[in-house]
């Protein structure tokens, strides 16, 4: 078997002629070349093994080829693991872009396209500095129709995201209309200063969601006509849906009546 001592012992000058194969090879160990220095020759019926001369080119090739994928060596597997996880890095780099993001950068606005979700639906990135315009530029080509205004914290510690959900409805939809089109508007905003601008001039309807979204994730919506808790308490402390929130033990109803 691949890793054990042969039965004979090896002396010296052999074990030095074993490093020298390893290095050849570049993925056998010494004890391990030195067990695969014999394998049976082709149409034979004794088993021969390697004189103590260095092995040709074509002897080295025979007897990588003679081992299985089970017996590769740890160094072997380890090498195609990483050659097939960078090539998986290489195909996630690569992003889909949808029509909104052509829309976009046919503008000359600054976006990222971040491809698709699970139903389709393409996702688009914007920083704080870039969303209005983003958004006014999505309103005038007819996403008219805010479906939903929503955040959620990335991780703890990390950074807290602003989520628009934004569709284009034709105002003579029935039920022979197809499903309208969609796409999502993320802006990433940092955890120590959450602060992004409001939409609620362009779609209204997101008056009470960024009111939700500020109430349980403390997300700044700067030009708000009225930014208060609409969930919890209004003198609560904290911010209750991120991550890194600890939940009181108790709390007290002041002025309860």
């Amino acid at each position: 078997e691949i890793g054990r001592w042969p039965s004979r012992s090896l002396d010296h000058s052999f074990y030095r002629r074993s490093l020298n194969m390893s290095a050849m090879m570049c993925v056998l160990s010494p004890v391990q070349l030195a067990s695969a220095c014999t394998f049976r020759q082709k149409n034979s019926r004794n088993t021969t093994s390697l004189s103590a001369s260095a092995p040709s080119r074509a002897v080295l090739q025979t007897g990588r080829a003679r081992l299985s994928a089970r017996r590769a060596p740890v160094r072997l597997q380890q090498l195609v693991c990483r050659a097939a996880a960078e090539e998986t890095e290489e195909s996630a780099d690569i992003v889909k872009t949808g029509s909104v993001s052509k829309y976009l950068a046919k503008l000359g606005l600054r976006h990222k396209s971040l491809g698709f979700d699970y139903s389709g639906v393409e996702i688009v990135q914007a920083t704080r500095d870039d969303l209005l315009p983003v958004c006014a530029a999505l309103y005038s080509d007819g996403w008219n129709y805010l479906r939903n205004s929503c955040g959620y914290d990335s991780e703890p510690g990390g950074d807290l995201v602003s989520v628009i959900h934004i569709a284009k409805m034709d105002p003579n939809t029935n039920d022979a209309t197809p499903a309208p089109e969609e796409v999502c508007i993320k802006c990433f905003l940092p955890r120590n200063d959450p602060r992004c601008p409001t939409v609620y001039w362009i779609w209204q309807t997101a008056d009470w969601q960024e009111r939700e979204t500020y109430d349980m994730y403390g997300i700044i919506y700067e030009g708000h006509p009225h930014l208060t808790r609409i969930l919890m308490p209004e003198h609560w402390e904290g911010w209750p849906m991120r991550k890194d929130y600890i939940t009181p033990d108790f709390y007290e109803l002041q002025d309860a009546y």
